[in-house]
């Protein structure tokens, strides 16, 4: 493995070049690489104001790893306990290694002067949201609004996990904090894998906002569930907790795969799994033939900035854009296979409306059959205490954004609507 200081710089730029979330490698130095990467992200709207005070020149393109290696460097500096002369002497010899001498010395410089006025440079003001991001929120939300989730969104937030069973129990022994609906908040984890009832299948990781498609649904034993986009499966296992007969649908063989494996160590057994186009899959399907579909929709994925603050790099409205004619086509090919009387629960992990709110509008007026059946409180809620009630819509859906419950960490940005067919 090379220096880490180069390997993370390689991992940042490759992660926003490709556009896709942060794959950090198994090795002993994997919670580090995490911690700094993420902390990056987190604050690089921050940090490159900051780099814009000390750097006349924007750094060349064909250069762009010293780039890299100025805002993981500021980050260790502002943000971390790396000894000062050992961060600025690992980035300034990885930008010799990988460009030269003349960038090496530009980035000494450069951190050095960062180190020298860290508590000053603390004092400015920090921004969360990049102008392209911003773009997104701001058809949606009011300034203040943003800034509440701006605000909730520069500490990194707790594990979330959802339990079999007993959420007291396994609280106490994840020294964990119960939420509702079998969702346990858990700061400062660690590694997942080595928690207690990771091997033995008690619970999976799922964001508390993730959990409450099913929940409103509210699954019973034997029903016929069609599980839309099911991998990589946290879903699927709280419909199978539940007892339903649950067919599990994804376009993604890989994914598929990471579903199975998922279930086999929660040692549920396996649903019926299809891999296909949802599209083309339910064109062909017997009509009336379910229950209910629960469809997590494929979307811009911009609600989950607070557990992935790198997306906010390459987000943009185009993103939104390209999501809302399939989810509109996924949408319109379900409704024949759900049975009279029967549930469509539609769900995405979009901050923006027109994934979510508008989405399900169009989809009523295109679809006179269906209509709202408004959540309530008390049905996402198992502690009846008035604490959820900021989640739900005056229409009866659910919008949970970072700054709602921060008494537990927050929560990921959610929509969930849940509908029913006459």
């Amino acid at each position: 493995m090379p220096d880490i200081r180069t390997h993370a710089a390689n991992l940042y730029q490759k992660s926003l070049s490709e556009k896709k979330f942060f794959e950090i490698e198994s090795s002993g130095q994997t919670a580090y690489l995490n911690m700094l990467l993420l902390t990056a992200a987190r604050n690089r709207v921050f940090i490159e104001t900051i780099l814009r005070q000390f750097i006349r020149r924007p750094v060349p393109r064909k250069n762009i790893f010293a780039f890299y290696a100025l805002l993981l460097g500021s980050t260790e500096l502002l943000f971390m306990n790396t000894p000062p002369h050992a961060a600025i002497n690992g980035w300034v010899e990885a930008v010799k290694k990988q460009c030269d001498k003349f960038l090496g010395g530009m980035v000494n410089a450069v951190l050095r002067r960062i180190s020298e006025n860290r508590s000053d440079l603390l004092q400015q003001p920090r921004r969360f949201f990049p102008a392209e991001f911003l773009k997104i929120l701001r058809q949606d939300y009011t300034p203040e609004q943003i800034a509440a989730m701006e605000q909730a969104c520069f500490s990194e937030p707790p594990l979330a996990v959802s339990v079999k069973e007993a959420p007291e129990i396994w609280a106490q022994k994840l020294n964990g904090q119960p939420l509702s609906n079998n969702t346990l908040t858990i700061p400062a984890a660690g590694p997942v894998p080595s928690l207690p009832g990771y091997k033995e299948g008690a619970w999976w990781v799922q964001d508390f906002a993730a959990s409450l498609g099913v929940t409103a649904l509210v699954p019973c034993p034997g029903q016929k569930i069609l599980d839309l986009c099911a991998a990589p499966g946290g879903k699927t296992a709280q419909l199978l907790n539940a007892r339903a007969a649950v067919t599990a649908l994804d376009c993604s063989q890989e994914r598929l795969q990471t579903l199975r494996q998922n279930l086999t160590r929660l040692q549920f057994p396996l649903p019926e799994i299809i891999c296909a186009d949802a599209r083309e899959w339910l064109q062909s399907a017997p009509k009336e033939s379910f229950d209910a579909v629960l469809l997590d929709a494929p979307c811009s994925a911009t609600g989950i900035f607070r557990r992935h603050p790198e997306i906010l790099a390459f987000k943009t409205l185009n993103d939104v854009r390209r999501q809302t004619e399939l989810q509109q086509q996924i949408l319109t090919a379900a409704a024949p296979v759900i049975k009279h009387g029967g549930t469509l629960i539609y769900c995405v992990c979009s901050i923006a409306k027109d994934e979510g709110e508008k989405q399900i509008t169009r989809f009523l007026k295109a679809h006179p059959e269906f209509c709202i059946s408004p959540l309530t409180e008390r049905e996402i809620n198992s502690f009846h205490d008035g604490r959820l009630s900021s989640l739900l819509t005056a229409e009866g859906f659910i919008r949970t954004l970072p700054s709602m419950l921060p008494e537990f960490g927050g929560v990921d940005s959610f929509f969930i609507a849940r509908l029913q067919k006459a």
